[in-house]
């Protein structure tokens, strides 16, 4: 659907809105998780729940809700989840004890995936190809200033307004996004269909993506090799295997199979799983070596991180205008170069760095993830038809949220049992493993270019023979 340069400006607005608010809260409840422990009288196993929860229900829900927005129309989806999040803030403020607050942030979570499987998607039903990269790289902007923000904003409320604020802060912006969105998101031009809904291979979906994430983000926890870790990973394992042999079986497929064929699809995906976890692995790995290695003080450290997202607001809008012009791929291989340089000189020089050097490394990968983001994404968008586009972008969300898990958990597996005592004396195999993660999606995208540029060989010679 068409819509006027004005119009576009207000959608993108109302876009960004939700995506700020959606990694400013992550940020917020994780550092006010020793607070809100304090305040409710639970151990550490039973208030991680408020976040590790919260990512499973995103990554559990993005494809059913990208499934549903391409099913019932995209503005209905995203608005929808603005609303039903913008209610289960507030409601979190009055929560009268822990267990209703878990059940609330549940809610709040499946809002939040919603809008988050349909944001996407709407930029890249919108605007217009060549103005779809610096729409894009507004996100990026937009996922920096939340992260930055977050932690920030998050310990000053906790501290001096109570633990309520910490789920009404972001409340008007909520309300301003809430309220651009149903004003100015054009209804969607939805096309009637008698296809039965996949529930069956929806929950089965949610049963891989959930055990998958639960089993990672808990590894460290309960020891990989453990009965818990172990068992639950198998879990995933298995229902990867019987919803593959269920959507063979399948006229109509849940997950979007025959886009992902696209060799640009498929390894801009892999591109956004690798990129995602190798910077989660150097940003799990960092703290440690700051106040560990380094003898930061905590605060010294917070603002050193500040250059990861510093850098990536303001390389993403950059990084989306240049994809525009002069195509995504260039931009996608210099970012994810940038990043791996990052890393390497981390794993080398670790011991030997400055606090300026410290911080152009952290800040080589943010510029690398700015680079990489925004014009990696335009690539997958750009190759996916109309009637697929939330489906896609709902997929992209969930294999983004499980980089960033995998991530986190490499980074921490690789310093678990380092030294002697539970003291790390090596942070190099964190710093040396996101590199070489770079070095293989570099590989892996410059594959998929050239399986791309085979197939269109072969199209060419078809239709002229």
């Amino acid at each position: 659907m068409s819509i006027d340069l004005r119009q576009q400006r207000m959608v993108l607005i109302a876009v960004l809105l939700g995506i700020f608010v959606s990694h400013f809260t992550a940020g917020v409840m994780n550092v006010a998780l020793p607070e809100l422990m304090n305040v409710f009288q639970v151990g550490l196993g039973s208030i991680q729940w408020i976040t590790v929860g919260y990512l499973l229900v995103i990554a559990s829900f993005l494809p059913l809700m990208g499934k549903l927005g391409d099913r019932v129309g995209l503005r209905l989806i995203h608005n929808m989840g603005y609303l039903l999040f913008l209610i289960s803030s507030i409601l979190l403020a009055l929560s009268p004890g822990f267990a209703v607050l878990l059940v609330l942030r549940v809610v709040q979570a499946i809002g939040a995936a919603m809008y988050q499987a349909t944001n996407v998607a709407m930029i890249a039903v919108h605007f217009p190809k060549n103005k779809m990269g610096r729409a894009l790289g507004l996100v990026s902007t937009a996922v920096a200033l939340g992260a930055m923000s977050g932690p920030v904003i998050g310990g000053m409320v906790a501290e001096w307004l109570g633990w309520r604020w910490l789920f009404l802060i972001h409340v008007p912006v909520s309300i301003a996004g809430t309220f651009l969105a149903f004003r100015y998101i054009p209804k969607d031009a939805v096309a009637k269909t008698k296809e039965p809904f996949p529930l069956v291979s929806i929950m089965m979906f949610m049963l891989l993506i959930g055990s998958l994430i639960y089993g990672m983000s808990n590894g460290n926890q309960y020891g990989w090799l453990s009965a818990p870790t172990t068992l639950v990973l198998a879990g995933s394992v298995a229902s990867l295997l019987v919803l593959t042999l269920w959507e063979r079986r399948q006229q109509k497929p849940f997950l979007p199979l025959q886009t992902c064929k696209n060799p640009m699809v498929a390894s801009g995906m892999a591109v956004t799983f690798a990129s995602y976890a190798a910077a989660n692995t150097t940003l799990a790995v960092t703290p440690f070596y700051l106040t560990g290695f380094q003898k930061m003080p905590t605060a010294l450290a917070g603002y050193i991180m500040i250059a990861y997202p510093l850098v990536l607001a303001l390389s993403g809008p950059m990084a989306g205008r240049l994809s525009d012009r002069y195509g995504p791929k260039r931009l996608t291989l210099a970012g994810l170069g940038l990043m791996g340089l990052g890393t390497l000189l981390f794993a080398l020089f670790y011991e030997q760095s400055s606090l300026v050097l410290i911080a152009i490394m952290i800040g080589m990968v943010g510029a690398g993830m700015g680079l990489t983001a925004s014009p990696n994404l335009s690539l997958i968008m750009k190759h996916v038809p109309a009637y697929e586009s939330a489906s896609i972008s709902g997929m992209v969300g969930m294999i983004r949220n499980v980089g960033m898990v995998f991530g986190a958990a490499m980074g921490l597996g690789m310093l678990k049992g380092a030294g002697d005592g539970g003291q790390i004396t090596d942070y190099s195999g964190g710093f040396a493993l996101s590199a070489v993660v770079c070095l293989i999606s570099v590989w892996i995208f410059l594959y998929g270019g050239r399986l791309a540029r085979k197939e269109k060989q072969l199209l060419v010679e078809r239709e002229s023979a």
